[in-house]
């Protein structure tokens, strides 16, 4: 009975699959290309969910704007909501960098990232829906994102010369032994970025999936709400993250 509870979760990736004919309209879309990193069908629901958290941030985001005044409202609005989040952005940066032009800096960069993954690990709560961010060609794109970012910084404030000479050691007789293995750890952490929060999303989704196909809808709620703490969490993984690699490339 599991495996074809298993069977069936593998087949039905959202409640999209249930509308009748959508398997032939997948095909087709998949004709528009292959994903750049495994080569495999471009996504259909991955791409729509992908627009769709756009266009729902970018819908918040204007009314936001357009409302804008300096004293914050009594209740959680759009506005507040946008606040609070450049608010601890910003803190976890000042805790990191200790400086607040530097800071700013790179603010826009981590804040897109905690907007985006945020808003598409929620879609992760919604019964039947696959977030962007359970495709690895999704999570390998930011996490690139990320290892360019952190470099470019890093031979920006210290040049090239430095960070060659710290990546050799203290010592230039160790030199040909601790060069490959600074390069392998800072060639790593794009992997690790991408495959931690593509796993625990994908994880957490395909739990869901399954507990539905075998039980009543009481126990996937449970998941559901421990979901909602795997979403905040792996947003702020993702961004400490981020800025730990920012703040180890640019820091003597």
């Amino acid at each position: 009975m599991l495996n074809v509870a298993l069977a069936e979760a593998e087949e039905i990736h959202s409640l999209i699959d249930l509308i009748p004919g959508i398997h032939e309209w997948y095909q087709e879309f998949g004709f528009l290309g292959t994903t750049w990193l495994k080569g495999d069908h471009i996504s259909f629901i991955h791409v729509v969910l992908t627009l769709l958290s756009m266009l729902i941030v970018g819908i918040l985001i204007a009314r936001s704007w357009r409302k804008f005044k300096p004293l914050p409202d009594a209740k959680l609005t759009p506005r507040t909501f946008f606040e609070l989040v450049i608010e601890l952005v910003h803190n976890l940066l000042l805790s990191q960098i200790h400086d607040k032009a530097k800071a700013r800096r790179y603010l826009p960069l981590v804040l897109a990232l905690a907007v985006f993954i945020l808003f598409n690990n929620v879609f992760a709560l919604i019964p039947g829906l696959a977030p962007a961010t359970d495709n690895l060609n999704t999570n390998v794109g930011m996490a690139l994102l990320v290892f360019c970012v952190s470099t470019i910084a890093g031979i920006r404030e210290k040049g090239l010369v430095h960070v060659i000479k710290h990546m050799c050691g203290p010592m230039p007789i160790l030199a040909p032994l601790m060069f490959p293995i600074e390069l392998i750890s800072q060639l790593v952490r794009p992997v690790t970025l991408s495959i931690r929060l593509m796993g625990n999303m994908y994880g957490d989704h395909a739990v869901v999936a399954v507990l539905m196909t075998l039980c009543a809808a009481c126990i996937p709620a449970v998941m559901m709400c421990l979901g909602a703490l795997v979403v905040v969490i792996q947003t702020a993984v993702f961004c400490i993250l981020t800025v730990v690699y920012i703040s180890m490339a640019i820091s003597e």
